[in-house]
């Protein structure tokens, strides 16, 4: 079996014997014809890339000297139409919705209405106002004109003063010269024209093959301005290896050099170009491969003769040797990716026959352990569930313990990667708010009823395979669940005390979209000394109970009812997209100050009364800010509701 292995590279040695012989003879004549024809090709193609960056810098500049020329006089005749027009029409200009239309119809971005004093007293943009001639140097340009109103002034693109956006401005005197209308326009069309005549631009559009490196050299201190090799831009040409001291640039129509640029051996073709050197380096590497070409391809040719004639000889090996080989792998790569029931065929010889049959009994074993471990886990009465799968595998094994927190299978420990994640996906959706990854599903009990159920699942990824742990936790939430409760509810209402209202509220401050516009009321019961007299604590603890169940009925679902105390209680409303949405449960509260007679026991029934007091707002806030606030309110309104002072 050893020897057959080491054929095929027996095979290899003796070929690349005879194909090195065959091919000594030919390279070295080859090899210096090319390296002769590559270097012509080479100056060649710098030539034109000369060439073609002076005609694009050319036809470039006398596009953008065009388009300037077009855009200055936009300007200028947009300001003289839109003075025309406010001439006529003198409404609009203290209109600025209507000014922001005229804008938009004439096609510019901004228009300021200066006053004889060169400030800005009306526009499209009111952040502007009060700005003037003497407000920076962008706006200083237009200063002439409050001394010589005949002038109508177009500025060069410009960074304004109030942002540092460049825009083009232009300014004209009004006709009765009793105001001076100003517009800007934003020239991102042509701030993007004057991009295409930047050298990197150009390289870009120009330079097809990417084993040329194009700088462009400032001539007199020789940094690097533009170059295909981004990081390489804003160091000195020496620095590279381009040495031009020694050289009078203003003289150089196009020359050749050898250099070693970036650590490299280089053929440099360079030529000056305007005010820059523009240099074109190709690697010797690069040259050395384009030589090798044609040499490869001759190689190759050989090779193919030598693969038919070894051919005849390698078939047999590969069909009982190297196929069958590569069967097992494939089969042992699905495996290992979790495919466990993957089952291994090769028969070609007694040896893959022995090695399958080992393979298969290898992998029964493993899918048995799975079952053992929930068999395990059942009997000892631990409510774990484990999960495992490769990274690349398509199927997850898995507890029994799963299967029912999942809703998977039954009696199944494997399933498709697909149907696990879809299942997981669901799970999680289940997630209770305040507890890190614990999840409430619903499991069958051992009476075979559906129970609600806390579980804590985690998932960690270990030496490539993912491995997922559900713990059963129902017993700790309950018991977290019931001293939270006690801690946060008021035994008496059901309401939340001070704790759990302050714990509650400050949750949703920084819920800015679940919060909107909210209410927050201060209720205080009226008569509760004089119902505590009269018909005992009980009566009075009903009478309090009566409140709480007015104020929790009102506000929908979003709302947070607590007792702070006492006679005390807080009604917390949130939700609403508007002031005018809450409107409605304001006045309800309102509304329930003067319960009709209720029935707090038996032939007992007295009128529920409470003072009330609100204050509403939108996003962040600060609880205690708010409550005295809306305690403030409620004591004026005890006040107006007992006519008297309150004390």
């Amino acid at each position: 079996m050893k020897k057959k292995k080491q054929l095929p590279r027996l095979l290899a040695m003796h070929l690349g014997r005879m194909i090195l012989i065959i091919m000594s003879f030919i390279v070295v004549f080859t090899l210096t014809i090319q390296i002769i024809n590559s270097e012509r090709l080479i100056r060649r193609d710098s030539t034109r890339m000369f060439e073609q960056v002076e005609r694009v810098l050319a036809r470039n500049e006398e596009e953008i000297d065009e388009n300037i020329r077009d855009y200055t006089a936009d300007c200028l005749g947009n300001a003289s139409a839109i003075a025309y027009i406010l001439q006529y029409r003198p409404e609009a200009v203290k209109d600025s919705a209507e000014l922001r239309k005229i804008a938009k119809l004439m096609r510019v971005d901004e228009i300021h209405i200066f006053d004889t004093d060169g400030v800005i007293i009306h526009g499209t943009h009111e952040e502007y106002y009060g700005f003037s001639f003497d407000s920076g140097e962008q706006m200083n340009f237009f200063k002439p004109m409050l001394r010589d109103k005949k002038l109508s002034l177009v500025q060069e693109i410009t960074p304004n003063t109030a942002e540092g956006k460049l825009v083009q401005y232009s300014a004209v005197w009004s006709e009765d010269e009793k105001f001076i209308v100003q517009i800007g326009m934003y020239p991102d069309s042509l701030l993007k024209l004057m991009e295409k005549n930047e050298l990197p631009y150009i390289f870009s559009l120009l330079l097809t093959n990417d084993r040329v490196s194009l700088y462009a050299i400032d001539s007199e201190d020789h940094e690097i301005l533009a170059s295909t090799v981004p990081e390489k831009m804003g160091e000195k040409a020496e620095s590279i290896g381009l040495d031009f001291k020694n050289f009078n640039i203003r003289r150089i129509k196009a020359s050749e050099r050898m250099c070693v640029v970036n650590d490299r051996p280089s053929l440099v073709y360079y030529k000056n170009i305007g005010e820059n050197i523009i240099a074109y380096v190709y690697p010797v590497k690069n040259l050395a491969t384009d030589v090798m070409d044609p040499l490869l391809m001759f190689v190759v040719g050989i090779l193919i003769m030598s693969a038919i004639l070894t051919r005849s000889m390698m078939v047999h090996m590969n069909k009982y040797v190297v196929d069958a080989t590569n069967e097992i792998n494939e089969d042992l790569r699905s495996i290992s990716e979790g495919n466990l029931d993957t089952v291994v065929a090769v028969d070609t010889c007694q040896e893959f026959s022995e090695l399958s049959s080992h393979i298969n009994a290898m992998v029964k074993s493993l899918m048995e352990n799975t079952a053992r471990l929930s068999y395990v886990l059942e009997k000892s009465k631990l409510r774990i569930g484990v999960y495992e799968y490769p990274e690349n595998s398509s199927k997850v094994k898995y507890t029994s313990f799963i299967s029912d927190v999942f809703k998977l299978a039954e009696n199944k420990t494997i399933c498709h990667k697909e149907t696990f994640m879809r299942a997981l996906e669901r799970f999680k959706r289940y997630a209770v708010d305040d507890m890190t990854d614990v999840y409430e599903v619903t499991s069958l009990s051992s009476e075979n009823e559906l129970e609600k159920m806390y579980v804590h699942y985690e998932e960690e990824f270990l030496n490539g395979t993912y491995v997922g742990i559900v713990t059963d936790v129902t017993a700790q939430v309950l018991e977290r669940k019931k001293i939270e409760k006690e801690r946060d509810m008021d035994m008496l209402t059901g309401l939340y005390n001070r704790r759990g209202l302050e714990s509650r509220i400050l949750q949703l401050r920084d819920n800015y979209s679940e919060t909107g516009n909210f209410v927050l009321f201060m209720v205080d019961a009226d008569g509760l000394k004089d119902t505590n007299d009269r018909y005992g604590h009980a009566v009075g603890d009903l009478y309090l109970k009566k409140i709480a169940e007015i104020l929790s009925g009102i506000g929908s679902n979003k709302h947070i009812t607590a007792r702070l105390g006492g006679d005390e209680f807080v009604h917390f409303m949130y939700g609403y997209g508007s002031a005018k949405e809450a409107a409605e449960d304001i006045a309800e509260v309102f509304k329930g100050q003067d319960t009709p007679d209720c029935e707090l026991a038996d032939e007992l029934s007295i009128p529920v009364r409470y003072s009330a007091g609100y204050c509403e707002s939108r996003g962040y806030f600060d609880l205690d800010s708010l409550l005295e606030r809306a305690d403030e309110n409620m004591y004026e309104n005890k006040r107006s509701r007992k006519g008297e002072s309150l004390r």
